[in-house]
């Protein structure tokens, strides 16, 4: 009988542990014990409905009392470090965002420009609560389309008949 065992994770020859009883597949390493760990995780939600049911509501209960969109407001309250080194590095980001942008704007590639906006076509809306505000963050983006007065008629008498 062989001394010796090939780690499942890491793929590395190891001395087996003389304690453990069973046939080793995993060797000690932190990487490799996690692994044997998410392994056993999954393959017991697959075959045990009670602790798949147990363990999806200690998740919601733990969404309840942590909820996802305070998260980052949460983490400045407790990082301050982080918010100083932040804001220190966000004043070079804006001076190389506006020397790349001719109008000296900082905005989204994919934004359209004022001139060339038409009466009707596709546009894309960004939320925007205060203009003035110095922030550059992403949100989502909203498409709509927008019609002139004739064609909204000519669509409701369309939907009507």
């Amino acid at each position: 009988m062989s001394n010796t065992f090939i780690c499942r994770h890491c793929r590395i020859r190891h001395r087996k542990n003389p304690r453990l009883k069973g046939l080793q597949q995993y060797c000690n390493a932190k990487a490799c014990q996690q692994a044997r760990k998410n392994k056993w995780e999954r393959e017991k939600l697959k075959k045990d409905p009670v602790y798949k049911a147990k363990r999806r509501e200690s998740k919601k209960r733990w969404y309840t009392h942590h909820p996802g969109d305070r998260y980052q407001s949460a983490y400045r309250k407790t990082h301050p470090l982080y918010c100083e080194n932040n804001r220190a590095k966000q004043g070079p980001r804006n001076q190389k965002r506006i020397l790349s942008c001719p109008a000296g704007k900082i905005v989204k590639t994919d934004a359209l420009i004022q001139e060339n906006l038409s009466r009707q076509g596709l546009y894309i809306l960004f939320p925007c609560k205060n203009p003035g505000a110095k922030k550059i963050v992403k949100t989502d983006a909203l498409i709509v389309q927008m019609l002139g007065g004739a064609e909204i008629a000519g669509d409701f008498l369309q939907d009507s008949s």
